[in-house]
């Protein structure tokens, strides 16, 4: 009977130990909705995580491995279960030292960020309405690629490239960017876009406009969504 007991105890206390391991290595991240260009053994795409209960924003990492049973669809961000084990050894040289398996989805939601990835024309920067170009009088242009985090555009007399720092759907900071060198004869329209694109802390997007504010919630530059 003792004997009988001692396994029925010793099971028990299995069981919670496997159970208790099993919750120590599950993990809860977040994916973004975008892979990243990395480089591994050569060049590949990442997955962006971060772990913990709540997104931080610019505190992706990238992730270099897979996520068993996980199927991943761009634009959306997923908060998941992951369980994390250690491969047994030795491990191949092109593995990773740990297996991640998908435990539980816990939610996907549309990345509200990506509505800012179009073309844009600029309709109103400052007091100047409807700018064009010094050389070609025509429209000037953005556009805004959410996932790679870039923006190029013409300012008038030169192009700007740069970097979206900063972009949660509401929230945006841009980089103040690279641009071509060219002097002509009137900067004012440029000067004017370019202290607009330093000063924007955020934006909004109505009826197929994208609105560019300061900190104070004043309005920048006005754009009309070209396609």
């Amino acid at each position: 009977m003792k004997t009988i007991l001692f396994l029925f105890i010793s099971t028990i206390l299995a069981a919670v130990a496997c159970e208790r391991q099993s919750e120590e290595n599950t993990e809860t991240w977040w994916i973004n909705s975008a892979k990243m260009d990395c480089v591994g053994e050569g060049q590949m795409s990442c997955l962006e995580i971060q772990k913990g209960p709540e997104i931080k924003p610019g505190e992706w990492e990238l992730f270099y491995s897979s996520i068993e049973g996980f199927d991943y669809e761009p634009g959306i961000i997923y908060q998941i279960k992951v369980k994390v084990t250690d491969r047994e050894t030795p491990t191949p040289a092109d593995a990773s030292s740990k297996i991640y398996e998908l435990e539980e989805i816990l939610s996907k939601e549309s990345d509200p960020a990506l509505r800012l990835t179009n073309i844009w024309k600029i309709t109103k920067v400052g007091d100047i309405e409807n700018p064009t170009g010094f050389k070609n009088n025509e429209s000037l242009t953005f556009e805004f690629n959410a996932s790679n985090k870039t923006y190029v555009g013409k300012m008038g007399c030169n192009s700007v490239r740069g970097e979206i720092k900063e972009n949660d759907g509401e929230k945006l900071l841009l980089g103040s960017g690279a641009s071509t060198m060219m002097a002509c004869p009137d900067m004012t329209i440029e000067n004017t876009i370019s202290k607009a694109l330093i000063n924007t802390r955020g934006y909004k997007l109505e009826n197929n406009q994208l609105y560019m504010m300061n900190e104070s919630g004043e309005t920048l530059i006005i754009f009309q969504a070209v396609d």
